[in-house]
């Protein structure tokens, strides 16, 4: 988790997500974020990791708050971590 930490100091005040698994971590932007989004495959049902992490990114404090995604194998998880001041 060191990477992830590394580069939430790096990015603080910065509106974006953190892409992390066990080896790295990359920062998009918000626009880097939204055209990921839109190179996925749409499905007939409600995309709710689309809909969850584009709701979570324009709705989080980027001064306090650091809004994460994590892949583990098959599974992905949408994360807001907040900094203890």
């Amino acid at each position: 988790m060191k990477h992830l930490v590394r580069s939430f100091k790096e990015h603080v005040g910065e509106r974006g997500c953190h892409f992390y698994d066990t080896e790295g971590c990359n920062f998009l932007n918000w626009k880097q974020v939204f055209d990921f989004l839109g190179t996925l495959p749409t499905k007939k049902t409600t995309d709710t990791f689309a809909e969850k992490l584009a709701d979570s990114l324009a709705n989080y404090d980027p001064d306090s708050e650091f809004l994460a995604v994590q892949q583990d194998g098959d599974t992905v998880s949408v994360e807001l971590y907040s900094q203890i001041s």
